[in-house]
């Protein structure tokens, strides 16, 4: 059986975790689990979801009983490796950095856009 407080002391870490290394807001492990959604490999929601539903079951006493003990530990092992992969200024840097190829790549297709057009009309 598990101990509910060593349980509860786990969630708070995950959500913790979700928290400051994928930056996703939620009250919730279930509301932030599903705004983290493809974010997260298939393993590691799979994972996600045993550990919402032992949650649901250790609010209950005898069903917390029956819970799988060894499948919860290694859900919450499997999520808390990938989240210590996760390096959040990394990511940040990331983003920035495909949202400036973007512009750029934008800003390079419309100046050739221009000089077609200027070329088409005879002015050049």
């Amino acid at each position: 059986m598990i101990d509910t407080e060593d349980f509860n002391t786990r969630l708070e870490r995950l959500q913790t975790a979700l928290r400051e290394r994928m930056r996703l807001r939620g009250r919730t492990l279930e509301a932030q689990l599903r705004r983290a959604g493809r974010r997260l490999p298939k393993r590691q929601r799979r994972a996600g979801a045993i550990v919402l539903g032992a949650q649901d079951w250790m609010a209950h006493p005898k069903l917390a009983r029956a819970l799988d003990i060894s499948q919860v530990n290694a859900a919450f092992t499997d999520l808390h490796a990938y989240l210590d992969t996760i390096d959040p200024k990394e990511d940040r840097k990331t983003a920035i950095l495909r949202l400036l190829g973007g512009v750029v790549l934008n800003l390079a297709l419309l100046v050739i856009l221009l000089v077609l057009v200027i070329k088409w009309q005879g002015a050049m």
